[in-house]
């Protein structure tokens, strides 16, 4: 086995990975997403991708990160072994790579994490456990009252705030209230954070960066006095709509694996999942 880098070849990462990532497109939406930047122009000095062929030149693992978030894998084919795993962890370790936790499909997370943990001595926490589902096609329901927009300014007062709960119902690291309004009015007419509206909003979806065949739906968040009137599926459902009919051959999102009632929504709307992820964070 042997590692290459591509820090100064952001094209010829996307070129060799790009269709093994794409085998699994909906499970590979965070690395697509960051070689989609990194090919593009957009980096900083402390991203690095890299990938683990075999001895035929093969490509094994791929892996992709963006400090201070965790390196991201996949194993191709979410086919892999201990010792490419741990082959991987111990190049980025001696290359000085930044290394504050690992997310992937859950076998091959814990496997780097351990590997990392007895190398170091340090210590491991899962963060979250994430379903990563998919939908190709809709199913039949019965929606509730409303119909679904785009937001405008006029949401402005509320969303971030919106936002900020969603953060935290996510178990993710919480920012500041202005950047969240900041965040909001940027997306104003991009086509990116959507609102149903029964009478008033109550209940929100968002769309990430396209990838080859299909979208990610995330921030999926309805407040508290809104909830189980089945406001969420109905944003949800017409969102993933709206996608399909734009020509995405499939919609993907994550969903806490330990959030049985958010699993549930999805599942009625047509989600069906594709694996089990893992955010691990070094401690």
């Amino acid at each position: 086995m042997r590692i290459e880098f591509y820090n100064d070849n952001p094209v010829g990462f996307w070129n060799e990975t790009i269709d093994i990532l794409a085998e699994n497109e909906a499970q590979n939406s965070i690395i697509i997403k960051c070689a989609q930047k990194f090919k593009n122009g957009e980096n900083n000095d402390d991203w690095y991708c890299a990938t683990i062929k075999d001895d035929n030149g093969e490509i094994i693992l791929t892996a992709m990160c963006t400090p201070p978030f965790n390196v991201v894998l996949y194993g191709t084919g979410n086919r892999y072994d201990g010792d490419s795993a741990e082959f991987l962890m111990n190049e980025l370790f001696n290359a000085g790579c930044t290394l504050n936790g690992v997310t992937g499909e859950k076998v091959l997370a814990e496997k780097f994490s351990e590997c990392y943990t007895n190398l170091t001595g340090k210590s491991s926490k899962i963060k979250v456990r994430l379903n990563s589902m998919a939908l190709r096609e809709l199913a039949d329901i019965k929606f509730s009252p409303g119909y679904l927009r785009e937001i405008t300014e006029n949401d402005l007062h509320y969303l971030p705030f919106w936002i900020k709960e969603w953060a935290v119902d996510c178990n993710q690291d919480i920012g500041d209230i202005n950047g969240y309004a900041e965040n909001v009015k940027n997306q104003i007419g991009q086509n990116l954070l959507y609102v149903w509206v029964d009478k008033v909003p109550v209940s929100m979806a968002g769309l990430q960066a396209p990838m080859i065949n299909g979208t990610n739906i995330g921030r999926v968040y309805t407040p508290p006095h809104y909830r189980n009137k089945g406001y969420a599926s109905a944003c949800v459902w017409h969102l993933s709509k709206l996608l399909l009919d734009k020509g995405n051959k499939f919609v993907s999102l994550f969903a806490d694996a330990d959030y049985p009632v958010s699993n549930k929504v999805y599942q009625n709307v047509g989600f069906r999942n594709v694996c089990l992820y893992e955010e691990i964070k070094f401690e």
